[in-house]
Formats: C-alpha cells, sequence, structure tokens
C-alpha cells in the first residue's frame, strides 16, 4: 500500500515540529534535506538529528528519504577540487552518514539549477560522484537516487554507468514537461524498472508546483495511473509549494491547500 508524503521544504513549518503538522494532516512521513552548506548541513548535527527522530517518534511519522539539495545552490558539475563542486560532494557524504544515523534508507541526489547536467564532461563528473555516494552508502542498505530530467537513453546509460546495486532514479511528476516537454507518463513507463520513489505536483503554464494535484497542465492521473498499473507500492511525496505563489493565492490557509492534495492522492489511489 502506498505511503503519502510530503518535503520538509514545501510545508508552510519547518524543522522538527513539521512532524506534527503532518500528523496532523494525515500525511505518513517527511523527506527531509541535509540542510544548508552555510549551517553546516544542519543534520549532520547529533541534537539536530535526535529531536527529528523524538518528533517523529511522538507523532508516528517516517522519514522515507533525505534530499541533498545543496547542488541547486552549488555546482556539482564544476571541476572536481573546485570549491563549489566539494561542497556538493561534502554535502552528499554528509547525508549519508545522517540517513545512517536516521535510518533513512533513501538519498536523492538532484541535478538542477546550478548542477544541471548540459555536457558529455557533467555527465561524467556525475556518475563519478553517484557511483563513491553509492559504495559510501553501501554498507549501511542505503540506496542513492538520481532525480535530473535527462533524456531516457541518457538516464539508462547513467543506471549503466554508475553500476551499483544501491542506485535508483527518483522521479518526478511535472520537472520532465517543465524542462523538456515530455510527455510524463511516456518517460515513466520507459524508467519505471528504475524508480525508487516518486514527487507529485502539478502546475499551470508551466509554473512550477503551482496547482493543486490533477488541475494543472503535467498529465498528473495519467502518470498516476502507470504506477498503478505498474503495481508501485512506494512514497508519493508532494513537492507543491503550499504557502507560495501562485499555489496560495488559491486559498489563504496553506494547510487547507495540503490537505486537499491528500484527499485527492487518497481517493485516486483507491480507485
Amino acid at each position: 500500500m502506498n505511503k503519502i508524503g510530503a518535503c520538509e521544504w514545501a510545508l508552510p513549518i519547518e524543522g522538527p515540529a513539521a512532524c506534527k503538522l503532518a500528523a496532523d494532516v494525515g500525511l505518513d512521513g517527511i523527506q527531509l534535506d541535509i540542510g544548508p552548506w552555510e549551517r553546516g548541513f544542519t543534520k549532520s548535527r547529533k541534537y539536530v538529528r535526535d529531536m527529528y527522530l523524538e518528533f517523529a517518534h511522538r507523532y508516528g511519522i517516517e522519514f522515507p528519504s533525505m534530499a541533498v539539495r545543496t547542488g541547486d545552490y552549488y555546482s556539482l558539475v564544476d571541476e572536481p577540487g573546485s570549491v563549489e563542486h566539494e561542497i556538493v560532494r561534502r554535502g552528499i557524504l554528509a547525508a549519508v552518514e545522517a540517513s545512517e544515523y536516521m535510518d533513512i534508507p533513501l538519498i536523492m541526489v538532484p541535478t538542477f539549477e546550478k548542477s544541471y547536467i548540459q555536457t558529455e564532461h557533467h555527465f561524467r563528473i556525475v556518475v563519478d560522484v553517484l557511483r563513491e555516494a553509492c559504495k559510501a552508502a553501501a554498507g549501511s542498505g542505503i540506496t542513492i537516487a538520481a532525480e535530473n530530467t535527462l533524456s531516457v537513453a541518457q538516464t539508462l546509460r547513467m543506471v549503466e554507468e554508475v553500476d551499483s546495486v544501491n542506485f535508483a532514479l527518483y522521479f518526478d511528476f511535472q520537472n520532465y514537461y517543465l524542462a523538456n516537454d515530455d510527455c510524463t507518463p511516456c518517460v515513466l513507463e520507459e524508467l519505471y524498472p528504475y524508480v525508487v520513489e516518486v514527487h507529485v505536483k502539478d502546475g499551470r503554464n508551466k509554473e512550477l508546483s503551482g496547482a493543486l494535484l490533477g488541475t494543472g497542465d503535467a498529465d498528473f492521473f495519467a502518470s498516476l495511473e502507470v504506477l498503478k498499473r505498474r503495481g508501485y507500492d512506494g512514497w508519493l511525496v508532494s513537492e507543491n509549494y503550499y504557502d507560495m505563489p501562485p499555489l496560495c493565492t488559491v486559498h489563504d490557509d496553506p494547510i487547507e491547500l495540503l490537505r486537499k492534495d491528500i484527499a485527492v492522492l487518497r481517493t485516486a489511489l483507491s480507485t
């Protein structure tokens, strides 16, 4: 049976108290982030980890995965040894250590914004880092999942070249359409054997995370049908930005917007 979560950075409150919000609205879990480099990768600190674990236990919330969004702000595709590359690389390794401590089974490594893969050289740099991350995480049973909008052929090549049993793909319901005008359900069909976890979100007129699920132009229901037909029983993690425009203009309470998306997901999964 699928579990439903949300990204910590998409909720109207972050930190351990987000566990109470998640429980109040009926979520099963929260996808965490390692935290900003400028603050020492927050989840690297034992006190912070223990606080999250305490609140998760108190409110019955799981942490299905941890993201390393450091690459949005610093370039993983810079030359190895450069300042920005090493910041992102350290963030990934910090996430491995934090996830082991917190018993989080999956680490998402996105390559967007400053870490967008544009050349063959970029591709090779990212493959090497992902391979290193898989090796570092293997002893703890942690899976490293890449999130990107490469072509199907390039993505399958990445899977082949990383060549690790604990490597997988993180799939997003809107990003392929936003980046390439791709048919999201079509891409999902081809990549499905390697997909380990999913972000759900929607939007209109190519606005990121800007519409309630199923009300935008990202083929939400068709993509969900692919997962249902293929027997996907993993997590569905909302990355809609409930307290940010344009979505926050739909209702003055972002928590009610979150409740609406959860209801849409639960209904769609049960029919």
